[in-house]
Parts: structure tokens; sequence; C-alpha cells
């Protein structure tokens, strides 16, 4: 929940007005079906994904075709049920898997008259791991474009080029608007996308539209501890905007999504 307090001098008193925020996050995966996170054998030296006890097999392409193969093993194949699924074999067992688990609130500074909201308390970290070989995109969307207390709206942050992150500069002073940014100490941190530094000026943001945006793209496995993404929350009130008190509230969907 953000707590949002705004003074205004008028006729020489204080008007206090409070402003609360939800922003909530919601997690999906986009792989088949969702798997768990299992090696056959591993160590802080060496990792052995799957194993099998067979007399042949690997995989083979060309420009057209890709082919995996094994021989000598027997009861292979999948298998379901409402709770579970199984790959038996090798091949079977290859399948890859991906995960995300994460922060389900962002708790945003406050705001004290008009200005920006501290980015102490700003971020949310979640864990993606994957196993599979040509890694990941992890993709946010807003199921509303502004944060909303009944009527009264919070608009989005407005870059200078659409869909390209750019440094918090350039709201006119009577609106207010939140946005959001991939801090710098994420596992994939793209820095000349994203900026060096998790502030306002040194870093880049991007309102979170309704639709799937691509925050982060890996192109291999992580490790087995997978990765650490943290993702920013910002919000300003215009010097000379009065923004109406309530509870504003966002839900934003992050999908993982096994490439």
């Amino acid at each position: 929940m953000i707590r949002l307090i705004i003074w205004k001098r008028l006729n020489n008193k204080f008007i206090q007005k409070y402003l609360t925020f939800t922003f909530v996050f919601l997690v999906t995966i986009l792989f088949g079906q969702s798997q768990a996170w299992a090696f056959s054998m591993d160590s802080s030296n060496y990792q052995i994904e799957e194993d099998s006890i067979n007399f042949m097999g690997e995989p083979s392409s060309s420009l057209h075709y890709k082919l995996n193969e094994s021989g000598g093993e027997v009861g292979t194949g999948e298998s379901t049920s409402a709770h579970y699924a199984l790959g038996a074999g090798f091949w079977g067992a290859a399948q890859s898997t991906i995960s995300i688990s994460g922060s389900s609130v962002i708790n945003m500074g406050d705001i004290s008259g008009t200005g920006f909201s501290s980015l102490t308390t700003n971020s949310g970290t979640w864990n993606v791991k994957t196993d599979n070989d040509t890694g990941y995109t992890l993709q946010w969307r807003a199921q509303n474009v502004n944060m909303v207390s009944g009527s009264d709206t919070l608009g989005p942050f407005v870059p200078t080029v659409g869909g390209t992150p750019n440094t918090w500069s350039g709201m006119p002073n009577t609106v207010s608007w939140w946005g959001g940014h991939l801090g710098k100490d994420s596992t994939t941190a793209d820095t000349a996308k994203w900026g060096t530094l998790d502030t306002y000026a040194g870093g880049k943001w991007l309102n979170i539209g309704t639709s799937d945006y691509t925050v982060i793209s890996r192109p291999s496995s992580t490790t087995t501890s997978g990765d650490n993404e943290v993702i920013y929350a910002g919000a300003e009130v215009g010097s000379n905007n009065i923004q109406p008190s309530g509870t504003y509230s966002v839900t934003v969907i992050l999908t993982a999504i096994a490439l």
C-alpha cells in the first residue's frame, strides 16, 4: 500500500489530503504447462540435468529438420493426471522447465506535498529459473494504464519516444503520473536500455501499458539459483496539481516465457 500525503497552502492554512495506492503484481508462466524445477545430480562444481541408460542417441539437425533420438529405453513417453506430468525416458525427461516467484505488492514511498515518491521502498524482486537453452523473456502489462481511485486517476508516465525507456522528465506541472523501471542490480540488467542508476534522473523509465512489453530477454538458461530481477515503480505529483484523495490501485501482470 502507498500512503501519499499531499500538502497545499490555502488562505494561510494547510489542507491535508491522503492518497493510498495498492500496487499489486500477478505472475504467470508460459511454457506449455508449469513444471517442477529439479536436476538429476548437481553440486557447486557440476550439474547433470538428466541421465539415462541406453546404447545410443543424440540430437541431429539439418536446415529444415531436427531429430532427437535414443535407443535401448523402455516405458518411454508422456503420462499426465490432474496434478502430475511424467516425461519418461531421456528425451521425455529433457523437457525444459521455467518458474517465477517473488513480490506480490510494492509499497511505494510517501509524497509530502508535491514532487516524487521516494524510491527507498518502491521496488520488488522476482526470481526466474529456467533450464531452457535458449533462455526466456520477462514481460509486464497493467490491467489499467491509470492508477484508479473511484473516478479519480493517476496517469501513466509518457516517454519521449513511445515504447522506449527514458529519464523521468518533461511532465507538465499540472498533472501526476506513474511508471516502471528495471533495477540496475537485476541479474540481466541492461543499463543501456534502463540506465545505470535506480533514480528518477539516472535511471530510465517507461509507462506500464495494457499490452505485454518485454522488459528482459535472456538468450540462455539460468543457474540453478535463477535470475533475480528488480522492478521499481515511481510516481510524481505536479507542483500545480491537486490530486484528489483516495485509495488508488493498479494490477500489473508479470509473465515469464521460455523461448
